[in-house]
């Protein structure tokens, strides 16, 4: 008997899951809506479909009707961090609070620059990140990878072998984003609605001062711009002290050429 129908026999397939069984399509969305309400996590279509005992392609339509059957209740069915996820109502927050009332995920202002550099410029490593901030972000980056909100993503390879650090994602699904494309522009960030200025101070325990973040853009730029153009000056002052050194040297042989010949 071969492995495939052995496993078939047993009730199992080769990923471990159980063998396909024929049901109805409303039998099978009630069991999707089941898997997902139990999870504790965003739970892929993929996940959903193995375990349902189901494909893909049959599964994924359902899915979509979930998302449409919820979208008007108290309950909705999200998609975020690459899986579905049961959430109450945004709208409902203000009264869900009053009876959860979870301790907010308090993030100081260095570790939201420090995930903020890396949400954007990711994959890159601690030197990259103190580069942009201007200060060390060790403590920021080792509290952000306790929380989980970032992760080592290996080691650059290049002199001391580095550690290379992206997001996690429990970071998208914190920020309730699908992945890393719904991050905001800075423009988008500047014509955040209240409702999600809201959600922002919520959730980070930091208030959102657009004002404030433009000045210190404006301010980062022209530092970065003065940075750069001393840079330059010092490049260009070694570079002449270079040539004036070359040159005397040229001098001091021409003068021994000259006493060789007397």
């Amino acid at each position: 008997m071969t492995q495939t129908n052995l496993q078939a026999e047993n009730g199992t397939s080769e990923n471990g899951a159980g063998a396909p069984i024929a049901q109805s399509a409303e039998s099978l969305k009630n069991v999707l809506e089941s898997l997902i309400f139990v999870s504790s996590s965003p739970v892929s279509a993929k996940r959903l479909a193995r375990a349902a005992r189901s494909t893909l392609a049959e599964v994924q339509p359902l899915l979509d009707q979930l998302v449409a059957d919820y979208a008007h209740r108290g309950v909705h069915l999200y998609y975020v961090a690459g899986g579905y996820q049961f959430r109450s109502a945004r709208e409902s927050a203000d009264f869900v609070k009053t009876l959860v009332a979870p301790k907010p995920v308090r993030l100081s202002r260095a570790q939201l620059e420090t995930l903020a550099i890396v949400a954007y410029r990711q994959p890159l490593t601690r030197p990259e990140v103190d580069d942009v901030r201007g200060v060390d972000s060790g403590s920021s980056l080792k509290m952000l990878a306790e929380r989980g909100l970032v992760k080592i993503l290996g080691r650059k390879d290049e002199p001391g072998r580095p550690l290379v650090y992206g997001t996690s994602p429990l970071f998208l699904e914190f920020f309730g984003l699908s992945g890393l494309q719904d991050l905001p522009t800075l423009q988008e960030f500047s014509d955040l609605s209240d409702e999600h200025r809201a959600l922002f101070e919520e959730k980070t325990g930091e208030s959102i001062d657009i004002a404030a973040a433009e000045i210190a853009a404006a301010e980062a730029m022209e530092e970065a711009e003065e940075e750069l153009l001393a840079q330059e000056e010092a490049a260009m002052a070694a570079a002449e002290a270079q040539a004036a050194g070359d040159e005397e040297d040229q001098d001091d042989e021409d003068d021994e050429d000259d006493e060789d010949d007397e």
